[in-house]
């Protein structure tokens, strides 16, 4: 069987709290027999029925891998160089689970190493979504253990960088995460096998949960002063996403936020996210660079701790990872149902890089 993310290759790759209380001293046998005395009467018959309530379930454990990596003194990594030349020091690896999280299954393990600031920053945004609306987010590759170049990416190579699949809902309900591309009203379908379109799901981006994850992690990341620079994503995602949230009477200033650091590269992300962080103030002086764009407030917020924004220069004689090409893709995709190919030719629509006019979308 060819699981969605498959299709998604094909059409994306391109470039019991205990308590701490004493015990209670036994009473003594005068005590006792002085509550007896002062106790009221009981009346005969039989007892009065006892309402059941339900214990309410226990929080979940957290691993304690995952309970390292939120620890205020875990280890810190260092991001050095830019995403499309640079490597990582001391890198931190994304479990496979946590509350409200998976790292994907379908992924290559070696592809899940990143900066301890980001790892930790995303599991802190995956837990607030759980929290508040339940759900699990779903991270796909990361970086690999020292950075460098990763195959099947020209970028996640300092530790920065990460890709992470949309919530999603089937028939009104949450659905686990997969590679389904989106359609201009949300839609998706997950191409189980693609040669037989009778195990096809569709699915719809899950807006609420979608636009919490992006929101907590725009605060999460602020926090960790690892601020989000760039999300690569559709223009249509985009603009559902902005509108909900305005709906939603969510926070102006993180809308702007996300509308400012958004936009559509030349490989269209209808798929999932393509998020990458801004260097940590610790990690510029050790060589740390960024690559554009470079806001305003980024600049006024380095400039207010006395640090200089260190511009990225591309390396011309960075090593190449293996790409493979939407012609490898097709091929090795085999057969595919009718179904399939008409979403692909659909797809045409709004594959090619637009040009929105807005100042940060080269």
């Amino acid at each position: 069987m060819q699981a969605c993310v498959a299709c998604a290759c094909l059409i994306a790759c391109s470039g019991a709290p205990s308590s701490n209380e004493p015990a209670a001293e036994p009473a003594s046998p005068a005590s006792a027999t002085a509550e007896a005395i002062e106790a009221p009467e009981v009346a005969e018959g039989p007892p009065a029925p006892i309402e059941a309530v339900e214990a309410p379930e226990p929080e979940p454990a957290i691993a304690p891998e995952v309970a390292a990596i939120l620890a205020p003194d875990a280890e810190r990594s260092v991001s050095v160089g830019g995403p499309n030349d640079g490597r990582v020091e001391r890198a931190v690896a994304m479990p496979d689970e946590g509350p409200g999280f998976r790292f994907n299954e379908r992924r290559p393990t070696i592809a899940r190493y990143g900066t301890g600031r980001m790892v930790r920053a995303l599991i802190r945004a995956a837990m607030d979504v759980h929290e508040s609306h339940g759900g699990e987010a779903t991270f796909n590759d990361l970086g690999l253990e020292r950075g460098g170049a990763i195959a099947h990416h020209g970028s996640h190579r300092a530790g920065r960088d990460v890709d992470v699949l949309f919530y999603l809902t089937h028939e009104g309900e949450p659905h686990r995460s997969v590679g389904a591309f989106l359609d201009p009203e949300g839609y998706g379908v997950d191409f189980r096998d693609l040669a037989d379109p009778a195990d096809d799901i569709l699915l719809r981006i899950d807006l609420p949960r979608t636009w919490a994850f992006v929101d907590a992690l725009l605060r999460r990341s602020d926090e960790e002063d690892l601020p989000v620079q760039r999300i690569f994503v559709v223009e249509h995602v985009r603009s559902m996403l902005i509108a909900h949230a305005r709906s939603a009477g969510g926070d102006e200033a993180m809308i702007e936020r996300f509308a400012m650091v958004t936009c559509q590269p030349g490989a269209p992300h209808d798929d999932h996210f393509h998020i990458r962080f801004f260097c940590a103030g610790d990690d510029i002086a050790q060589g740390c660079t960024d690559a554009r764009p470079h806001y305003p407030w980024r600049e006024q917020a380095l400039a207010e701790r006395g640090l200089e924004l260190r511009v990225h220069v591309p390396r011309r004689d960075r090593p190449m990872a293996e790409i493979t090409t939407a012609a490898q893709a097709r091929r090795r995709a085999g057969a595919l149902a009718p179904e399939v190919r008409e979403w692909l030719n659909r797809r045409r629509a709004w594959q090619r890089k637009p040009h929105p006019g807005r100042r940060w979308c080269r």
